[in-house]
């Protein structure tokens, strides 16, 4: 390697191998094309590198999902709008609703970037029987959470649960 001022030359096999022609012809003509000047990438500066675009797959930590907060904001609807009602099997389709679209509405003030929110409401009549729930997601365990929470009173019993799921 012979460099004059800090230009370093850079040989490739594919230089070194010739085809007929060039063999045939005399020198190689790319020769001189592949030294590269190292000091022009020296001189780039933190600033300049940053304003390059990038593509993040998972939210940093503090823009993700808190469920605590979710559960908060879930327990506060749904005491507010069933605390007063005795279960009427006729208005509960309006009240799931009614309950569904108000947690999304507060969720989604809580401002947790780029998500993606399904809110599950089960309302049903209070008898003294048990009643179990389950699920299940196939999602990013790293991106994407779930927060859930339930109601009881002496007529009604109801769970309402949000995924919140990272929109990549």
């Amino acid at each position: 390697m012979d460099g004059k001022d800090g230009d370093v030359e850079v040989s490739s096999p594919l230089s070194e191998h010739k085809s007929d022609d060039e063999a045939e012809g005399g020198e190689y003509e790319d020769e001189g094309k592949s030294e590269i000047n190292f000091a022009v990438l020296d001189g780039l500066d933190q600033s300049q590198t940053a304003l390059q675009p990038t593509y993040q797959i998972r939210p940093p930590l503090s823009e993700k999902f808190k469920p605590m907060s979710a559960k908060e904001v879930i327990h506060n609807v749904l005491f507010d709008q069933l605390s007063t009602k005795v279960y009427d099997a006729k208005e509960v389709p309006k009240w799931c609703q009614e309950i569904a679209d108000i947690i999304r509405d507060k969720v989604k003030e809580l401002r947790f970037k780029r998500y993606k929110y399904i809110v599950n409401v089960v309302l049903g009549e209070h008898r003294g029987a048990g009643v179990k729930i389950g699920t299940r997601c196939i999602w990013d365990a790293e991106a994407d959470s779930y927060a859930y929470d339930n109601f009881l009173n002496e007529t009604i019993f109801c769970v309402a649960t949000v995924y919140a799921v990272y929109y990549y």
